[in-house]
């Protein structure tokens, strides 16, 4: 029997003459992507419906895992040390996973009805398989991809956290009764007063600059990464401890603190092994096999479980004492952020979520079961941008009724002055594309969006497309330049610095994918592309009748050139509609609301 070769990686120059000896041997090769194929390879491909039936499937299996029984108990409980859900820190980060997983599995079942005599090279990412199908031979990369020590962030953040946790420690003590927790970097932003940029928080900016004496910041630096690419930010401002005269809390200080208390390092271990010791236990049930490779990923990630339980027992050690009481975060359910807030909630600490992005059916962070509301996963009270979101994290999330409340999108206090700014006048004949670009997790679909859009603003001489990396890709310009070049672009510009707001204020047309950045595109009134490859308006935005929708180059080519000659224009009614309905109201008290919300709820 012949055998079966399945190349999802770049192969190294002995792997490549390996497969053409075995195919000139009589066996059969197959590619899952066009970038890591061979000319003689057979392309085995999922359709864009096959995509988005698996999101969804996926998703309704991930939310379910979190319920299955084990024992007398539910597997999210089985993860639970006290109020610390280890599942949930995971979930997000395991839907991922599981679903580019699946689009591979899938991909492969369709085609072949057994695996036997099967070879598949894969990237390290798919090892969770290898104990799911024993029969193939599964071929991971020997040789890492070489990466530059990062020196010089290393040093400079082991001397600031050094720095951080001895200022803590010898401070007088604060006694706020309300924290606002963020990581502490700085992007540019625009400041009310003079309307110039100036670094600051890019979401609670306009928040912080409202704040009174009773509130504190709870901040923290995020560790570089040792090798590789790295989104690590140093700055001067982290050494201050204060921010716009409201003092900063030190969160290294209590997590250094926590090691080297014995109560919090014997409590963090102890944690950790009984979650370990579950793992054998969910093994014991009967499992399908998305639930299997579920699991395998959930276990994959059992080192981060232990540091975020870590943070947990550490935060707890602090707020026992604290006297605060509300925490209150954007970005309220990451795992970084969440096992901060679930010890601030087992101190008896109030916990209040922001709205910081957009929600959709796949966003997982959103979407609790109704076990997870009973057992009160979410904040106990989340500002939401406008009544939809309401509706949404309550009719989808399963948020509480009396746990939501709609004030409006806090950076929105800055479009009322920005757009009484004569600064803002355009007198450039060229038309500017402003293209948000996101870090997709499917790279296939994040290189074609980059390649679609260089390709046909190439073809629009007449315009200028400036491409707004997102906060996460900054180290990302060769990666787009490469596409440009290949996409025949010279039109471009790269924009790592601009005050979103103002970009999107001077601009002719915004293109995004599925980013927030849409949303505050609509109230600018100014007109908006979605490149919707998958066709599945997850936002909505093409429903509410405030986006064009383009599918490839050719359409999204067909829509600028209706744009700019004025074919193609916005419905205003439309936009004042969606305002209504996603922001509440857009006049520069946002941040007013929040608070007069905040300190209602206590």
């Amino acid at each position: 029997m012949s055998k079966t070769i399945i190349i999802n990686r770049l192969l190294s120059d002995s792997e490549i003459d390996e497969i053409k000896r075995l195919s000139d041997a009589g066996s059969n090769v197959f590619s899952i992507s066009a970038a890591n194929s061979m000319h003689f390879a057979e392309r085995i491909l999922l359709s864009s419906e096959e995509k988005k039936q698996i999101n969804y499937e996926i998703m309704d299996e991930v939310l379910r895992f979190g319920d299955l029984p084990v024992g007398d108990q539910t597997l999210a409980d089985l993860f639970r040390i006290d109020t610390a859900s280890v599942w949930h820190y995971q979930k997000f980060r395991v839907y991922f996973a599981v679903r580019n997983l699946m689009y591979f599995v899938k991909s492969a079942q369709l085609k072949f009805s057994s695996f036997e005599d099967h070879t598949w090279f894969v990237p390290s990412e798919t090892k969770p398989l290898s104990g799911l199908f024993p029969e193939v031979d599964f071929r991971f990369p020997t040789t890492k991809a070489k990466a530059k020590f990062n020196f010089d962030n290393l040093f400079s953040y082991l001397v600031l956290i050094k720095y951080r946790f001895l200022s803590q420690l010898f401070s007088a003590p604060k006694h706020p009764e309300y924290l606002v927790y963020l990581t502490e970097k700085y992007s540019s932003v625009l400041d009310k007063s003079t309307m110039k940029t100036r670094p600051s928080h890019h979401i609670l900016e306009y928040l912080i600059s409202e704040l009174d004496s009773r509130f504190a910041l709870l901040t923290e630096v995020l560790m570089p990464k040792p090798k590789g690419k790295s989104d690590y930010s140093f700055s001067w401002n982290q050494f201050q401890s204060s921010w716009k005269e409201h003092p900063k809390v030190f969160l290294e200080g209590f997590l250094i603190s926590g090691l080297l208390k014995r109560s919090v390092r014997k409590s963090a271990n102890k944690a950790q092994e009984t979650i370990r010791s579950a793992y054998p236990k969910v093994r014991e049930t009967e499992l399908s096999l998305i639930q299997k490779i579920t699991l395998e990923v959930f276990q994959s990630l059992d080192k981060s479980s232990g540091f975020y339980l870590y943070r947990y027992f550490a935060a707890r050690n602090y707020f026992k004492t604290s006297g605060i009481k509300a925490v209150i975060a954007a970005d309220e359910n990451s795992p970084l952020t969440k096992s901060i807030l679930d010890a601030a909630k087992f101190c008896g600490i109030k916990i209040i979520g922001l709205q910081h992005g957009t929600m959709h059916d796949l966003h997982p962070a959103y979407l609790y079961t109704e076990n997870d509301r009973k057992n009160r996963m979410m904040p106990d009270l989340t500002l939401t941008w406008g009544k939809y979101w309401e509706e949404f994290l309550i009719e989808k999330g399963n948020y509480p009724k009396d746990s939501v409340i709609s004030v409006g999108q806090i950076r929105t206090d800055i479009i009322p002055v920005l757009l009484k700014s004569e600064n803002l006048k355009n007198s450039e004949s060229s038309k500017t594309i402003v293209f948000a670009s996101q870090p997709q997790r499917d790279p296939e679909l994040r290189f074609q969006a980059a390649f679609d859009v260089f390709k046909s603003a190439g073809k629009l001489p007449q315009s200028r497309l400036i491409v707004k990396l997102h906060p996460r890709e900054f180290a990302d310009s060769e990666y787009y330049s490469a596409i440009a070049k290949e996409a025949e672009c010279s039109n471009y510009t790269l924009n790592t610095t601009s005050d979103l707001y103002q970009l999107i204020a001077s601009c002719d047309v915004l293109i995004t994918c599925f980013s927030t950045v849409g949303t505050e595109t609509v109230y600018f009134h100014k007109p908006l592309i979605i490149l919707d490859h998958l066709k599945q308006d997850i936002m909505g935005y093409v429903a509410e009748g405030v986006a064009f929708q383009a599918t490839d180059a050719v359409s999204l080519t067909e829509i600028l050139s209706g744009v700019f000659s004025g074919s193609l224009q916005i419905n205003r009614e439309k936009y004042d509609s969606f305002i209504q309905k996603y922001a509440f109201q857009i006049d520069g008290r946002v941040a007013e609301r929040c608070l007069k919300a905040i300190t209602k709820s206590v």
